[in-house]
């Protein structure tokens, strides 16, 4: 340990905060004399002073120690060094009370060891802190606008169905044909309003791989992409499994009700990794996956399951998801019959799902 260089950097530090030797022992409670000493290289303060001077100073208790600042990713091997440094000057210093000696030495190696876990905890939230979205509110604002519609079941007879796959709901899609581009074994298909020129399409069929592909099948790569930091290793099927049964979610529509009071979660350093590395997944997932809807209709009743509706370009943009038996069976449309409710409601009331 330099006394000489320690000194040094306390007085171009105390200089530099436009404080004189006086007024630094004044907010020390100690003597200018005292100051005075540390500054030439004669003294070292109590380790009592080390953190009240560090505060007033706008440092690290490793950087005192060393007499300089410290960079970041150069922080774990200065720490070291200092601890030998302080565990050598310890021993110099106080020969004549081995008692007093030891206290000191484990103190100031307590306080380097604090400095450590504190550095390896900011090498963390680095690493797993997704940049926080400047309009968060804004994002959410649909999925909190929030409200609730009763749908109850009633049969038509077969020829006044439309069917796909195991879906059957009531035909007012007579006008419209399925789009060349969509391939014959999908389950969910498009279909597109026969007068070319409208532009009114309607997507519908089973979605039911919706959440689960995203957040908790072990095919999935979406954590191990190149935009994350995570790979799949690191955080893999059975972890985001277990996100979703922590925070009982079960399906899309408790995911998003979760999602609207959780949407961006801070990481702090007092976090274990697990934690940290979990939000940032939940963070980097709802900040590519989950859409800005102007409105969340939560539907119950003799079915289970959301619709967003969503403007754009002036337009309504409508998604239905059903939930039934651990799958999902929707449709998503710019026809603008679905912004009447009371349409909507009258439709959905003849799905079959079998």
């Amino acid at each position: 340990m330099d006394q000489k260089k320690i000194g040094k950097f306390i007085a171009e530090l105390r200089k530099k905060n436009n404080l004189t030797q006086e007024e630094l022992a004044n907010k020390l409670g100690i003597t200018k004399n005292a100051v005075s000493k540390w500054e030439r290289g004669l003294s070292m303060m109590d380790v009592s002073l080390l953190n009240p001077v560090c505060n007033i100073l706008g440092i690290s208790i490793v950087e005192l120690l060393n007499g300089e600042k410290i960079k970041q990713d150069e922080l774990i091997i200065k720490t070291d060094d200092t601890i030998k440094n302080t565990i050598e000057y310890s021993n110099k210093q106080i020969k004549n009370s081995r008692i007093k000696s030891i206290i000191l030495t484990s103190l100031v190696i307590a306080i380097v060891c604090v400095g450590v876990f504190f550095g390896y905890k900011i090498v963390l939230l680095n690493k797993y802190t997704l940049k926080k979205p400047d309009n968060v509110e804004e994002i959410v604002k649909g999925l909190k606008n929030q409200k609730e519609i009763k749908i109850y079941k009633r049969t038509l007879s077969n020829d006044e169905y439309f069917e796909i796959e195991n879906l059957k709901i009531r035909n007012d899609f007579k006008d419209f044909e399925l789009a060349n581009t969509v391939g014959e074994n999908m389950a969910f298909r498009t279909y597109t309003y026969k007068n070319s020129n409208s532009g009114i399409s309607i997507s519908i069929g089973d979605d039911s791989l919706a959440l689960n592909n995203a957040f908790g099948a072990e095919e999935v790569t979406f954590f191990g992409d190149e935009n994350s930091k995570i790979n799949p290793d690191a955080f893999n099927s059975a972890d985001r499994k277990f996100f979703l049964l922590k925070n009982d979610i079960n399906n899309e529509m408790d995911f998003y009700k979760y999602v609207a009071d959780n949407y961006y979660k801070e990481n702090n350093i007092f976090m274990d990794k697990r934690t940290m590395m979990e939000n940032y997944a939940f963070n980097l997932f709802t900040s590519i996956s989950v859409p800005k809807v102007d409105e969340f209709i939560i539907i119950k009743g003799d079915y289970q399951g959301y619709i967003f509706k969503i403007i754009k370009d002036d337009v309504q943009i409508t998604q239905v998801t059903i939930l039934r038996d651990g799958k999902s069976y929707g449709f998503l449309t710019n026809d603008q019959r679905f912004k009447d409710e009371n349409y909507l409601i009258d439709l959905l009331g003849t799905i079959e799902i079998r």
